[in-house]
């Protein structure tokens, strides 16, 4: 959370004064990912919890703030139409990660390796290393092959050739909203009487709420699923680690399938049309996720068949919905530069993440006490995917009721 605020505010503040802000931001993300995962090396080596308390911390500033810089650079530079196949694809690269992940962490399960000096290489350090390499690797990978374009500019020999901040952050905006995004008579005025103007019209802040709800929405869908599965099917189902690693690699592979998918919809579908369909489908798989209600009857155990059937639809319905909001919110923002936004989303996106682990595993056991039964199959589902499904059902009621103001900037009204 703290990553994502921080480094949208350092993206627009570089952006504005060098052509190469883009680069040195992600360059300083990356940094941040190479010292943490050399505490985790060297908190191992010296035996130090700290490091790697320290270590997880940089970690956290790394994922979070590379997210909004990856994002931003994408909506600023890309062309409007192609923003949210775009997303999906980068989507599609970073879902990759949930299909490697367990394959990775499976084979280094096999290795136990004495490098002597006290060091010892085995499942429990080797991610460490691991992770150590690939941050090097990803650093000169963008110092030598990320080459990002300059400052957008309608105008070479206008306001393109100002120096200082003022004139190259108004380049920038008059930059961006040179992109072709779509302009009609009903909201904002004319591209023409924009440009004219001396002030840019802000987006629609109505419009950026309603995608930050949702993306919230999606968020802790995504965060109850990835906490309470593992401790679930292994009581549940009487599951062993070996199947819930299978599990995960599927959801992997639906993800991937599902960020694909969404590639090629955008391409004949209008995107708030497939805004409500990720959360229409996150709706009915908590729907189907929800054992039975107190007392309706039915099994006290949720049927696997129902659990593969609503768990495929959450897995479908949080890559689906992330890449489009963000997508959306990057038509609303239009011309403004989207940095400290897009930083506020993902900061917005990180709340579930924080909140979510503890609520799922609390409801999991409180709905048995409410119901006076004891809790030795996993816990009830129902409070848990009841709470998620009106989600939903509220983020589809929201996104309706607001629909005029999900549209592009300069179109709303």
């Amino acid at each position: 959370m703290f990553g994502a605020m921080s480094f949208g505010k350092v993206y627009e503040a570089l952006t504005v004064k060098y052509e190469t802000g883009a680069k040195a931001t992600l360059l300083m993300c990356i940094g941040l990912g190479v010292a943490g995962s050399a505490l985790y090396v060297l908190g191992d080596i010296y035996r130090s919890p700290y490091m790697i308390l320290w270590g997880r911390m940089l970690q956290g500033l790394w994922t979070g703030g590379k997210q909004v810089v990856e994002q931003t650079y994408l909506s600023e530079t890309a062309p409007p139409e192609r923003v949210t196949e775009l997303t999906s694809e980068l989507g599609t690269f970073a879902i990759l990660g949930f299909v490697c992940g367990p394959s990775f962490g499976a084979l280094f399960t096999s290795i136990n390796v004495n490098l002597g000096h006290g060091l010892v290489l085995d499942a429990y350090t080797a991610p460490g290393w691991f992770i150590l390499a690939l941050c090097v690797i990803i650093f000169g990978v963008v110092c030598i092959a990320f080459k990002p374009e300059p400052a957008p500019s309608f105008d070479s020999s206008g306001i393109a050739g100002k120096s200082g901040k003022g004139g190259r952050r108004r380049n920038r905006e008059e930059g961006l909203l040179e992109r072709s995004y779509t302009m009609d008579s009903g909201g904002g005025g004319s591209d023409e009487s924009i440009r004219g103007g001396s002030i840019l019209a802000p987006p629609n802040e109505r419009g950026l709420t309603v995608l930050l709800l949702l993306f919230v929405i999606h968020f802790f869908s995504f965060a109850i699923q990835e906490t309470i599965t593992t401790p679930f099917v292994l009581q549940a189902y009487g599951w062993t680690q070996r199947d819930v690693n299978l599990l995960f690699v599927g959801v992997g592979i639906v993800s991937l399938v599902t960020s694909v998918g969404v590639k090629y919809a955008t391409r004949c579908v209008d995107d708030y049309k497939l805004l409500i369909t990720s959360l229409v489908v996150g709706f009915v798989g908590s729907i189907l996720l929800i054992d039975s209600l107190p007392g309706w009857g039915g099994t006290q155990v949720l049927p696997l068949g129902r659990f593969f059937l609503g768990f495929t639809m959450i897995t479908v319905a949080f890559p689906f919905g992330r890449n489009v909001s963000l997508s959306v919110f990057s038509q609303i923002l239009g011309p403004t530069p989207h940095g400290e936004w897009f930083g506020w989303m993902f900061a917005a996106g990180a709340v579930p993440r924080i909140i979510g682990p503890s609520w799922s595993l609390y409801a999991l056991d409180v709905a048995c006490k409410w119901e006076n039964i004891d809790c030795l199959l996993g816990g009830r589902t129902w409070l848990e995917f009841t709470v998620n499904g009106a989600m939903f059902a509220v983020g589809v009621v929201v996104a309706v009721v607001y629909r005029r103001d999900l549209k592009p900037y300069g179109v709303q009204g």
